[in-house]
């Protein structure tokens, strides 16, 4: 059952996701009728330290890497949630932004060597 979704901004000052939750109004996916964001999560992607907000706008978690332990296959954050935010919610976005950013570094990095 799809409870949600994540989407990457394409037009915006800075890279942001927005979260959106199912049956939270609006109808479809696109356009006008788009329901508002229950959550926006805005930072800097590129060195993974990035916040989550409410729909009003009030920090309700954070993620950012440590230098503990980085290898290609495996990196490892810190991420602090506030009380009565879903923490799964959050460790989710988490591993998709994560995801995201290691598939644009390796295509980058495949066209370099081409």
């Amino acid at each position: 059952t799809k409870i949600g979704w994540i989407e990457k901004k394409l037009i915006s000052f800075m890279d942001t996701f927005d979260v959106y939750m199912e049956g939270k109004g609006g109808f479809g996916v696109t356009g006008l009728f788009k329901p508002t964001p229950a959550y926006r999560i805005e930072g800097d992607f590129l060195d993974r330290n990035f916040s989550f907000k409410n729909e009003e706008g009030k920090i309700v978690a954070r993620a950012n890497m440590d230098g503990w332990v980085q290898i290609d296959m495996m990196n490892h954050y810190q991420v602090q949630v506030a009380e009565g935010m879903d923490a799964c919610l959050v460790l989710a976005c988490v591993c998709c932004i994560d995801e995201e950013f290691d598939e644009e570094h390796q295509e980058r990095k495949k066209k370099r060597e081409d």
